[in-house]
Parts: C-alpha cells; structure tokens; sequence
C-alpha cells in the first residue's frame, strides 16, 4: 500500500499547467541591481567567515584572521562560489 502527502503527484496544492490569473515573473531577462548583488556577496562571506570561526579552533574570537584565511583562499581558488565569479572578492 502506497501512502502520498496532499502535494504529492498533482494534490490539490500543486499549481498544474499555466495559469492566467498568476502574476509573471518580475524581470524575465534576468538584469540585477549590481549594488544589490555586492551586498549579498558581502554577506554570504560573513557567513563563510563565521563558519570558518566555529569550525576552526584558531579562529574562534578572530574575525581578522578568518577573514584574511578566506582571502588567502580566494586567491587560491577564485572560482570555488559562484558568488566570487560574479563579482571581485572584497
């Protein structure tokens, strides 16, 4: 016996087919505010950083010195994110 979720195969919560009472996507050639695009790259590095603070010993209390290790890795590795190849590492 095989049990589904209601949004499993087509349940009544999934959208099926086109529908003209939805809204179309905002921008459909995919432009971007750059600025913006800076900020979530600013940010996604935090993260990496504050990552790196509680994954590795010697970084934990030293925002400096994990951020210079994620430099040093950029420079190593420039294409290893996706965020580093849209935009240069700051």
């Amino acid at each position: 016996m095989e049990t589904r979720t209601a949004g499993a195969a087509g349940g009544p919560g999934k959208p099926t087919g086109s529908d003209p009472g939805r809204a179309p996507r905002s921008d459909p050639t995919g432009a971007f505010y750059r600025s913006e695009l800076c900020f979530l790259a600013w940010r996604i590095n935090e993260h990496l950083v504050r990552w790196a603070m509680h994954k590795f010993k010697r970084f934990r209390g030293k925002y400096a010195k994990a951020m210079a290790w994620l430099q040093k890795v950029y420079q190593y590795k420039p294409g290893l994110f996706a965020h580093w190849q849209l935009i240069a590492f700051t």
